[in-house]
């Protein structure tokens, strides 16, 4: 592989015209330019179709798609995954702000491994409180071996590279490898669709891909109420938590599955239990 591919920026939004722009000046700002950016657009009903026929005139590396239903997240990425050109693929959210070295710090990373059966995490800055669980530990994720949730502390920053456990949703990926194993599942996870990405990345991982945390290669992630998979009412949000986590085990976890759900639902109920007692106390 060349030692600065054409990367392929895959950028699912909709309905989030009022940030997409950011997010896609942060791109154009990157000090790597080998890129090209596909704005795959699902079907919105706001300006979004406007930003991006702005963007593709201002600059000839960005493309833009707008489908005629809404496909769903995990569908939207897949159709933009076959259609990119790079020898590298990496995923960004519309919510997210790059830093200028970015991509330039995830390319050289990726370079500096004498495999391709890899995958580097950049440092997410959020805009909400991490895991306590990943604190607690210190580390950038942790996945508990008993219920098989993740969690996350991906905006600390250890320093130097860092081999981890498992990676988020943003993360740079070989792009062969990705569309060798069917991409993103379409069909298991609903509602907010929380978990596809996780699921997309043990399937590497049990292919034997490693994964590994860039905290120089720095975003910030805005994370916006509305729009994207974002539902509305706390219901909603918990059944689908609950209900994609434990599809995930299902697929992923094979026999440990019958006791990683009992206790994924035990604990589960016990964190609802304490956040309500402490909300009526409040």
């Amino acid at each position: 592989m060349s030692k600065k591919p054409l990367v392929s920026i895959i950028l699912p939004t909709y309905n989030r015209a009022s940030v997409l722009g950011v997010c896609v000046e942060s791109v154009l700002n990157q000090s790597y330019t080998n890129w090209e950016l596909l704005i795959s657009d699902d079907c919105s009903t706001d300006n979004t179709i406007e930003v991006i026929n702005y963007y593709m005139v201002h600059d000839s590396r960005i493309n833009g798609k707008t489908h005629e239903h809404n496909l769903g997240l995990p569908r939207n990425r897949n159709a933009a995954l076959h259609e990119v050109k790079g020898q590298l693929v990496f995923f960004i959210e519309d919510d997210l702000v790059l830093h200028q070295g970015c991509l330039e710090k995830l390319v050289s990373t990726y370079n500096s491994f004498a495999t391709n059966d890899i995958v580097i995490v950049p440092r997410l800055i959020e805009n909400t409180d991490p895991d306590e669980e990943a604190v607690r530990r210190n580390v950038p994720f942790y996945v508990n071996k008993f219920t098989g949730e993740i969690f996350n502390n991906y905006g600390q920053d250890p320093g130097s590279v860092l081999k981890v456990d498992m990676g988020h949703a943003c993360c740079l990926y070989p792009v062969d490898q990705l569309r060798n194993i069917g991409g993103y599942e379409e069909k298991a996870y609903k509602g907010t669709y929380c978990r596809e990405e996780s699921d997309l990345n043990m399937r590497l991982i049990n292919l034997g891909f490693k994964f590994y945390f860039q905290p120089a290669a720095v975003a910030d992630h805005n994370r916006v109420s509305t729009g994207g998979c974002r539902l509305s009412g706390r219901l909603k949000q918990t059944y689908y938590y609950a209900r994609n986590h434990i599809v995930f085990l299902l697929r992923n976890f094979g026999i440990r599955s019958i006791y990683m759900i009992p206790f994924f639902l035990i604990e589960f109920s016990r964190r609802i239990f304490v956040n309500n007692l402490f909300s009526k106390s409040s």
